[in-house]
């Protein structure tokens, strides 16, 4: 998989002590970047999991730490229970992989391009060490010098996917964020979307190209809507398969299954097949 790298300035380091650390750190090359093949089978990812009340709150069908997880899901991960294992679960799962990257529970909004530019730049500059807005890439070799730069963060990638959740405003924006790219992928799949500002879909459903939805639909779960159904407005469809060309509106659906060409309006179905 090629990526772009664009090119970024040199980070500038105020600490005299900590730029020492750094420059020695990064003196080594890690490896060559001319494959990512390398992501996969050499680094290790740990995932933190922040001590948060909004942990387990469901943004459009997934944990926080769900969403980190399917960004980086290319490689071997490890939950981490808590920033202060981080250093103890570095130092356990060092001898197995040449690098480890970290990242946080609560930066939903990061994407896989990202964690795949991040870890082509920590490659192409020969890096040992990578400090990231919120997490960091370190060569296993270096992690016993790491310590001290646990807080201190030097550098980022992308406009939103460091954005850290800790309240109900900032999970308001992630909400906003996640919806727009969930609507978009739809569409680049497809799916038409009539005022898709109204519209609402969780992260796992399916939906199959040539789909049309119209204004005020919920779909939730793991929902399957399949070619040629028309969602009329007002449906929350809920862990519920739409079969090919039925057309709903108005109505409640969960658990169920609509079965071929039936028209549905106004209905209220609960673990039924119709």
């Amino acid at each position: 998989m090629d990526v772009e790298i664009e090119e970024k300035e040199e980070i500038e380091i105020q600490n005299d002590e900590l730029k020492e650390l750094v420059e020695k750190m990064n003196a080594e090359p890690l490896v060559s970047s001319s494959s990512l093949e390398w992501i996969k089978e050499e680094t290790l990812v740990l995932i933190v999991k922040t001590k948060s009340e909004l942990s387990d709150v469901l943004l459009l069908g997934k944990k926080m730490a769900d969403y980190v997880g399917i960004a980086t899901s290319v490689c071997t991960q490890k939950f981490v229970d808590g920033e202060d294992k981080i250093f103890e679960m570095l130092l356990k799962y060092a001898p197995s992989y040449k690098q480890i990257a970290v990242f946080y529970s609560d930066t939903p909004l990061l994407q896989k391009s990202t964690f795949f530019e991040i870890m082509q730049y920590f490659a192409s500059k020969k890096m040992n060490f990578l400090p990231l807005k919120r997490g960091f890439v370190i060569k296993s070799d270096y992690i016993e010098n790491f310590a001290s730069l646990l807080s201190t963060p030097l550098d980022h990638f992308g406009r939103d996917d460091f954005y850290v959740v800790n309240d109900a405003i900032s999970m308001a924006y992630a909400f906003k964020v996640l919806s727009k790219r969930i609507i978009d992928f739809q569409k680049s799949q497809g799916v038409v979307l009539f005022g898709e500002n109204t519209i609402f879909i969780d992260a796992d459903v399916q939906i199959e190209s040539g789909v049309v939805i119209y204004p005020n639909n919920v779909i939730k779960g793991e929902s399957v809507i399949c070619r040629g159904v028309v969602l009329q407005s007002g449906n929350t469809i809920d862990s519920s398969i739409i079969c090919d060309d039925a057309e709903v509106g108005h109505s409640y659906i969960k658990n169920s299954k609509v079965s071929e060409g039936k028209a549905l309006y106004g209905a209220n179905l609960i673990n039924e097949t119709i």
